[in-house]
């Protein structure tokens, strides 16, 4: 297995800036007018149950942004709540999200594809490995336990016969892309069909496996203000596909994504399920990553835009599992981490205020 390299501030920021802008703005993205499906409780109230205070609330309305602890369940985990207020209405900052994304921002996003029902191959036709494809299909080829790539053992045993069946010829790049595709739409529809359950594990070593699956349920159940004030999105965190039966369309939107973001010239493949719902005038948003190719297993961000008499009190809660923060070194990486995670995520947030409030 690879040794858990020591935690840097260039390298955290490279890691999750992207997959942070792109939740973010992807999340506020859902603007249907969705049915109320229950009355919100006072702001206070709602911030409390967050762990955010009276005094941040009043903080917020002076123009700051708010940072708070939300909780890690497990030595691999990272998290960050932060709160804004914003001087638009939720409708008006989803809208300004439909028109114009922060392009600049997210140099690192190749490509980002919907994909549209059951899916197939031709969704992940725009998969390459780009823009060291000799260098990356050999790590492919080379695959074996351990976090240089996250594949379980099915997968890495196709890789291992193309390797052998490819012997004294060039790198097969093509081929090696070709599968790739093919884990990619197994792993998607194994999902849609099976929520949580269909999450195929990451072998880390001979005996060992990461299961992604228990780091979005202990994600899920740590969310304890989304159970207690949107319960039926916390029930289909849960239990997707089989909690949707208890939802009408009126009240619930949803949408599948593939993203291949390049960072340390390297791409980097994602899967990824956005969920919404309105409730009481409020966007409740969720962006749950259950597939990641490296560097770091899963992601679980909240986006909930909440209208208050001063303006639109913005919450951004993430928890991101990962590898990289595991083990000895995990008391003194994660602090580092969340160091270096927040100020980037504020920049974000701060940009997307001044836009919001120009419009």
């Amino acid at each position: 297995m690879r040794e858990i390299c020591p935690v840097t501030p260039g390298a955290w920021r490279a890691r999750t800036a992207g997959t942070a802008i792109v939740s973010l703005c992807a999340c506020l993205l859902f603007s249907a007018p969705l049915r109320a499906e229950t009355k919100l409780p006072p702001v206070d109230e709602l911030l409390r149950d967050l762990k955010f205070t009276k005094g941040d609330l009043e903080n917020a309305k002076e123009g700051k942004i708010v940072e708070r602890s939300v909780g890690e369940g497990s030595e691999r985990s990272l998290s960050i709540g932060l709160a804004l207020l914003i001087k638009a209405k939720p409708e008006e900052i989803a809208k300004l999200y439909r028109e114009t994304q922060d392009t600049e921002s997210v140099k690192a996003f190749k490509v980002r594809v919907t994909i549209p029902g059951a899916g197939t191959l031709a969704d992940f036709a725009a998969v390459d490995l780009q823009p060291n494809p000799e260098k990356e299909a050999q790590r492919y080829l080379d695959a074996e336990p351990g976090s240089t790539l996250n594949l379980d053992a099915k997968e890495m045993a196709a890789f291992q016969a193309l390797k052998s069946a490819s012997k004294g010829k060039a790198v097969p790049v093509k081929e090696v892309e070709q599968l790739v595709r093919q884990d990619l739409l197994a792993r998607y529809q194994a999902y849609r069909t099976k929520g949580l359950a269909g999450i195929a594990p990451y072998q880390r070593g001979k005996n060992s496996q990461r299961s992604v699956r228990d780091e979005l349920l202990l994600a899920t159940k740590e969310s304890a203000g989304l159970e207690k004030h949107v319960p039926h999105l916390h029930d289909l965190l849960l239990h997707y596909p089989a909690a949707k039966e208890k939802v009408t369309k009126d009240k619930f939107e949803e949408s599948f994504h593939w993203f291949n973001v390049e960072l340390f010239d390297r791409p980097t493949y994602i899967l990824t399920h956005r969920m919404a719902m309105f409730v009481d005038y409020a966007y409740v948003n969720v962006e749950r990553t259950y597939y990641a190719s490296h560097d770091y297993n899963s992601m679980q961000q909240i986006v909930a835009a909440i209208p208050t008499k001063d303006g639109t009190l913005l919450i951004y809660v993430a928890r991101v599992s990962t590898d990289q923060v595991g083990g000895f070194k995990s008391a003194a990486a994660r602090p580092v981490a969340r160091t270096v995670m927040a100020p980037y995520i504020k920049d974000m947030l701060e940009a997307l205020r001044n836009r919001a409030e120009k419009k």
